[in-house]
């Protein structure tokens, strides 16, 4: 996200400050508040705490700000209140202390909040055109207050020093690590020189960061509509509290605030309806009579089998008479060989004519606006995952970012460790914003016989002023309906069964069936160290089967048909491909 075209530096770097405060929430029946404060003076009292960078930067040829020179300076302080502050020890190099100032990359992090790769800190060093922050943290573990800060300069030698590409704002080296001024004087000093608000009274811990120089992106309100865009969910629960340059966002404001700043949304479906998109998010929260879906296995498949049933057409019905649906959609997830229910919301809409879908999901408060279907149609969607075992397993799905629920070896390992049983559930939520939309969109079977009646005149014998007819005449006869497909399948629990279906009456025929473990693509390969079919269970009924590498052919099938393929994993999904075929 930090170098994609799509996505304003403003977006990511309030995306990476919110998540850290919520993260780090102390009192859960209390909000998080995160104040953002952009201040200007003279260098004066900052001086002391950036002139040696400064210098730095000129020895090693960095751009210095004119109003550096010029005696003026303007800063950005992002602070969080009722949150742990940064915790840790001081003495350790792995703690998680020294991890955000010294470990990019490492995080200690165990899934249950919004972050976890230990690199979405570096926003706040790109946000300051000096490439520097300092840092004031009170803790609530242990009441310690510490302050520390961090510059990117360029590597160099200097005499007989070879200056690395980081500076660090400490006392001195002191093994793997830094020895911080800890004196009481030091403390106040920084507070007072970048205005700080300190933690005292109710609010006795938290961090807080001060950015110098932050670039003209950064401006009130596209930090609003950031936090609108990405947090309404964690706003309108009372969760999370802004205070941006005096202006308070919060439950009872957002609607207000969120149409003030609306031209500053990235998302153009959002920003040209801000109303309707809150008004989703709210439903999606609040709804009391949500339609419950149960799907058993956890597989996209368990949607297409509702397709059909009563209850699903009646949800298209509503969606047809312009109201909002809202699904509470349970399925099992697995951990540590324990299986648990796990819930998710979702409410759909018709979307308004002449206007963009909306299409959005939220993990924990949090947007992932990448978790969206290419063919939105003409609905939309808003899905909320709150805290809880499914958030936690789809935090390890995302990637650096936190935009998408992603899949790869390295995603695959980390579940595996943290012993989640693979990708299925990853694959079922990344899929729901097409399949939601897909299942509660009727069929259109029977053609509309007038459709082009407007639009072509017909030829009459008649001389004069041709009228249009009054009434239509006698449509002509709509097409024969598909034919019945063939064979039947049937899921089992490590594999499946495939019978003929007695409603076709065209035998024999012939069957190829494909098979590979589903890797997220449309044709997933198949290797010899995910299965052989000489290593599973097969039984046949009614056919002649012949095998080569991971495809089954059935011969000669008849209407007694059945074939059954077991003992494939029991915890990787499977892809299967059916073709029926007849003799030329």
């Amino acid at each position: 996200m930090f170098d994609r075209t799509d996505y304003p530096y403003s977006e990511t770097f309030v995306r990476e400050a919110i998540q850290n405060s919520l993260d780090a929430r102390l009192d859960p029946s209390r909000p998080v508040v995160v104040n953002f404060t952009f201040h200007t003076g003279h260098v004066g009292p900052t001086r002391a705490f950036l002139e040696q960078v400064v210098a730095f930067r000129k020895k090693a040829g960095l751009a210095i700000p004119r109003e550096w020179s010029n005696g003026e300076i303007r800063w950005l302080v992002v602070e969080d209140f009722n949150s742990k502050g940064l915790g840790g020890s001081l003495d350790r190099r792995t703690s998680d202390f020294w991890n955000y100032w010294l470990n990019f990359g490492i995080s200690n992090k165990d899934g249950s909040g919004r972050g976890g790769r230990g690199i979405g800190r570096v926003t706040f060093l790109i946000a300051s055109r000096i490439q520097s922050v300092i840092g004031y943290t009170r803790r609530a573990s242990d009441g310690a207050a510490a302050g520390c800060g961090m510059a990117v300069l360029r590597a160099q030698e200097d005499g007989q020093e070879f200056l690395s590409t980081h500076a660090y704002l400490a006392h001195r080296e002191r093994g793997s690590i830094y020895e911080l001024h800890d004196s009481q004087g030091f403390h106040a000093g920084l507070c007072s020189a970048f205005e700080l608000t300190g933690y005292s009274g109710t609010s006795t811990s938290g961090l807080a960061l001060a950015i110098p120089y932050p670039h003209s992106e950064l401006i009130p309100e596209r930090i609003l509509a950031a936090a609108v865009e990405n947090f309404a969910p964690a706003i309108m629960n009372g969760t999370l509290v802004l205070k941006v340059d005096g202006t308070v966002l919060d439950a009872s404001t957002i609607a207000e605030v969120a149409q003030d700043v609306a031209k500053e949304l990235n998302d153009e479906a959002i920003r040209e309806d801000v109303g309707r998109y809150l008004r989703l998010v709210g439903n999606a929260l609040n709804e009391p009579q949500a339609t419950k879906i149960t799907l058993p296995a956890a597989r996209r498949t368990d949607l297409e089998a509702l397709r059909k049933t009563a209850s699903v057409e009646l949800l298209q019905k509503k969606l047809s008479a312009d109201a909002d649906v809202v699904l509470e959609i349970e399925f099992p997830l697995t951990r540590g060989g324990r299986e648990s229910t796990v819930r998710l919301r979702a409410v759909l809409a018709p979307t308004p004519p002449g206007r963009k879908p909306i299409d959005r999901l939220f993990r924990e408060g949090m947007g992932l606006p990448d978790v969206r279907t290419k063919n939105p149609g003409e609905l939309d969607l808003i899905v909320v995952v709150d805290a809880g075992l499914l958030a936690t397993y789809l935090n390890f799905c995302e990637g650096k970012a936190h935009l998408d629920l992603l899949e790869s070896k390295d995603i695959r390992q980390k579940l595996e460790e943290h012993g989640f049983d693979g990708l299925r559930v990853r694959r079922l939520v990344r899929g729901l914003p097409t399949d939601l939309r897909i299942l509660l969109t009727p069929d259109i079977s029977a053609p509309d016989a007038h459709v082009f009646d407007t639009f072509f005149s017909k030829p009459s014998d008649k001389p004069g002023r041709k009228n249009r007819p009054v009434d239509h005449p006698d449509p002509v006869d709509p097409p024969p309906p598909p034919k019945p497909p063939a064979f039947r399948i049937d899921t089992l629990q490590d594999g499946l069964r495939i019978r003929a279906n007695p409603e076709c009456a065209e035998w024999p025929m012939n069957l190829t069936v494909t098979l590979a473990y589903a890797d997220g693509s449309r044709h997933p390969s198949w290797s010899p160290f995910d299965f052989k079919l000489d290593d599973l269970t097969i039984t046949k009924e009614g056919c002649e089967i012949t095998l080569e590498n991971n495809k089954v052919k059935a011969l000669n099938c008849g209407l007694d048909c059945a074939l059954e393929i077991t003992g494939f994993d029991k915890n990787r999904e499977l892809d299967t491909n059916i073709r029926p075929w007849r003799n030329a």
